[in-house]
């Protein structure tokens, strides 16, 4: 590996760098880091892997898809009311007659706009 590619730059940001992470200088960081840790280690909680938190999510994830599934089953429901209502009164009612066949019997089409404003 070649080292073309550092410039007087790069030094400068490495410095930076390092003061950024540089581990804290004072003692009470350390302790109060150490006091977590034993704490942590104290409760005796032991988690073997992601899937563990998967754990504490399964009954409010069951809760909100069990409401999904419910609110789509009435969608679903009122859609098929309203489809069938629909198709009960357009065979039940009678269709509406077209006025615009009607005015236009014996009149040319350029003539009809003329023909309906003037009868009114």
């Amino acid at each position: 590996m070649t080292h073309d590619r550092w410039t007087s730059g790069d030094a400068e940001l490495t410095n930076a760098l390092r003061a950024l992470y540089a581990a804290p200088a004072e003692e009470s960081y350390w302790d109060a880091l150490e006091a977590r840790i034993l704490q942590h280690v104290a409760t005796g909680e032991v988690r073997s892997g992601w899937w563990d938190e998967l754990a504490d999510m399964i009954r409010p994830g069951l809760i909100a898809a069990a409401a999904l599934i419910l609110a789509a089953s009435l969608a679903m429901a009122r859609s098929e009311q309203l489809e069938a209502r629909n198709a009960y009164a357009s065979l039940i009612a009678p269709s509406p007659t077209s006025v615009e066949a009607s005015t236009r019997g014996s009149i040319g089409d350029g003539d009809a706009a003329i023909h309906l404003l003037l009868s009114r």
